[in-house]
């Protein structure tokens, strides 16, 4: 039993956190609510790794929703062309 459960958290921890890898800059899109989720859903069922950070991940979005609905409104719209800031 012991022996299952560490390797299910070293699973979990090779598979990274797709809530941190979906708001890195290359990465993070204006309006991308639950964004880790989703890109946990998209390679669900490629990978086992995805469904065992799945619900990591809906915890980790759940905590970074006012962060994304604060940089939703404080974002200026650039016209769907990604995360370019205008410049002065």
């Amino acid at each position: 039993m012991l022996r299952m459960l560490t390797l299910m958290i070293c699973l979990t921890a090779l598979a990274g956190c797709a809530t941190m890898d979906s708001r890195t800059p290359e990465n993070y899109q204006r309006n991308s609510f639950y964004s880790g989720t989703q890109q946990d859903y998209h390679c669900f069922f490629d990978s086992a790794l995805c469904a065992l950070d799945l619900p990591l991940s809906v915890v980790g979005d759940t905590l970074m929703t006012p962060f994304d609905g604060w940089y939703y409104y404080q974002t200026p719209d650039d016209g769907g062309k990604g995360n370019s800031k205008v410049a002065d």
